[in-house]
């Protein structure tokens, strides 16, 4: 009986759905039999008159309206229907109509509406994923085609389609696991080797977007895609001088190539050429005009060749009493001959605790300098040469101060001499005793693989009270880790420096001084515009007072906004704990905030 009743309860809802339906006026279809397409419309749409709710009709006049090539009409009568009937397949129909009218981003949210009533539904899920590709939101093609992994694991395109819309979305770790994935499968295409090591390159993973290069060139050769993708990652990966032989032997066949001469300007750029990077970057612009990625180039040619003017500030205070302060408003202008022209001022001042043997013989704890200068730098090939000339001012005595540079750059090896002049400014004991000190400093930079980095620093001071200093930095270091939004360097600092008499004038002279540490240099990539770089060190330290090793740590950050902006602002802090600093004292902090304009 209870059975009986709900047969007898379906039949009359089918029977009330039934009588629901919108009646399709006959004249109407025999007219659509016939072809007379206008005459339909005009009998339709007389219908909706009386009876604008029926999504069915609505439908039909989309319908003709398509086939009278009148796609504005066809859209507004499916954009009825759907406010009239929601259902899915009626938003799927719109969704291919916006598509075809050259409306993207209406074609995805209305596919969307489909998926929200048949969330899983295969075919809209696909047609989901292709119009938000198209339309550029990249973040919803990934919803989909995740989803779609979900419902077919095996299915190697999907993973590559993954791949794509990640890297182009900028999610360039989840692109390059995705890129792996399916270059796991036996059936993957060569080509995708390319693309995978794009995506390392954009990562800043240089050296395994090169080991990446090297597996497609086992498979394919050197063809002319590895070779401009080669190009590409040399010239943004530190390697500009190789990366400019691949690109002249490439242009001449293809002087139109829109990623080649990017790839020049960037390697120009970090050659220094500034005249040739800038040429190059407008005749960029030119062949593709208002591309993202030229907007970005110009980014990196204002982070490396812009003039600019800033006022760098800093604090130092230590554990012996001492603090010091220095501002140092200063400019830098380029010339496309390569030539810049810089100069500043420095005002530095300096107080020091009583009875620290840092104050003056006079009792006085306070000292101050001023010192402003100028100079040029000129490029010549793979030579830099720099001077300066200037006036240093204490109050009680004045000096003319100089400084040159000679410097040698390559691809792997950067070498530089400098000898400078100036007073020896480390406490206000140094500054009243009017010392001045000559030094020189041998730097070398050396990167055998993209990887591996080694820092060579010696310096040599000859001081006006006869005191000689010595110091050298040693700093090994291998990159860990290179992630979107992550890169770790591992490496080794060892740090020694001495006098060679120990007077009390009020600066650090020991016989020698030992520091051997252990440094981690994380960096945070925030965004494009901001980035956090942090670096800490644990060692063993010793002086010639003690034989034992104590240990000693140091740890700094500095947060960059801006980095390729015309306005950059740096905010940077280090603190010091039981490690010798130049006063002698056994810990310390520091801080400094540095606003440049770039013009």
């Amino acid at each position: 009986m209870t059975r009986l009743a709900t047969l007898v309860m379906l039949s009359a809802l089918l029977a009330a759905n039934a009588a629901a339906q919108p009646r399709v006026p006959d004249r109407g279809l025999a007219a659509e039999g016939e072809g007379r397409w206008s005459e339909a419309l005009e009998i339709y749409r007389a219908e909706l008159a009386r009876d604008p709710a029926s999504a069915g009709l609505w439908l039909r006049v989309a319908d003709i309206e398509a086939r009278l090539g009148r796609p504005g009409h066809a859209i507004a009568a499916l954009e009825r229907a759907a406010k009239e009937a929601p259902a899915a397949t009626t938003f799927e129909r719109l969704s291919q109509a916006y598509a075809a009218a050259g409306h993207p981003l209406a074609a995805v949210r209305t596919i969307e509406a489909a998926l929200a009533l048949q969330p899983d539904h295969e075919p809209y899920l696909r047609s989901h994923a292709q119009l938000a590709t198209w339309a550029g939101d990249y973040a919803a093609a990934e919803w989909s085609y995740r989803t779609l992994r979900r419902q077919y694991p095996g299915d190697a395109e999907l993973t590559l389609a993954l791949a794509r819309v990640c890297v182009w979305g900028g999610s360039t770790d989840a692109a390059v696991s995705s890129y792996r994935e399916y270059l796991a499968q036996p059936q993957a295409a060569p080509g995708v080797w390319l693309e995978l090591a794009r995506a390392e390159s954009w990562r800043g993973n240089f050296a395994v977007a090169l080991e990446t290069l090297e597996r497609y060139r086992q498979i394919a050769g050197e063809t002319r895609e590895y070779m401009r993708e080669r190009a590409g990652t040399l010239a943004r990966g530190g390697r500009p001088g190789e990366a400019l032989r691949y690109i002249e032997a490439l242009l001449p066949a293809t002087p139109g190539d829109y990623e080649l001469n990017l790839s020049r300007t960037i390697a120009l750029a970090r050659l220094r050429r500034q005249g040739d990077a800038y040429s190059s970057l407008t005749a960029v612009d030119a062949l593709t005009p208002g591309r993202a990625e030229t907007r970005a180039t110009a980014g990196v040619l204002r982070s490396l060749l812009a003039s600019n003017a800033g006022l760098p500030a800093t604090f130092y205070s230590d554990s012996d009493g001492l603090r010091a302060f220095r501002a140092t408003p200063k400019f830098d202008i380029g010339f496309s001959t390569d030539t810049r022209v810089h100069g500043g001022y420095e005002m530095v001042e300096l107080r020091a605790r009583a009875s620290s043997g840092l104050e003056q013989l006079s009792g006085a704890t306070t000292a101050s300098v001023d010192h402003a200068w100028a100079g040029v730098t000129q490029r010549i090939g793979l030579l830099t040469v720099a001077g300066t000339i200037g006036q240093a001012d204490t109050g009680a005595d004045s000096m003319t101060t100089y400084s040159a540079l000679a410097r040698f750059a390559t691809d792997t090896v950067a070498a530089s001499a400098e000898r400078s002049s100036g007073f020896f400014t480390i406490s206000p004991r140094t500054v009243g005793l009017g010392l001045t000190r000559v030094g020189h400093r041998l730097q070398l930079d050396w990167n055998p693989a993209l990887r591996y980095h080694l820092v060579l620093d010696a310096s040599h001071e000859d001081l006006s009270d006869g005191n000689v200093r010595w110091e050298v930095f040693v700093s090994p270091r291998v990159e860990v880790a290179r992630r979107q939004r992550f890169n770790l360097d591992l490496g080794v600092l060892v740090h020694q420096f001495g006098a060679r008499h120990d007077f009390s004038n009020g600066y650090y002279d020991p016989d020698r001084y030992e520091y051997y540490s252990a440094v981690v240099s994380p960096y945070w990539k925030a965004s494009e515009r901001v980035g956090v770089a942090i670096s800490a060190g644990i060692g063993g330290q010793r002086d010639d007072a003690s034989r034992d090793f104590r240990l000693g740590t140091n740890a700094s950050a500095e947060a960059t906004f801006g980095i390729y902006d015309a306005w950059v602002l740096k905010v940077n802090g280090s603190v010091t704990n039981n490690r010798r600093l130049e006063s002698g004292a056994f810990s310390g902090s520091s801080g400094g905030i540095v606003l440049v304009k770039r013009f």
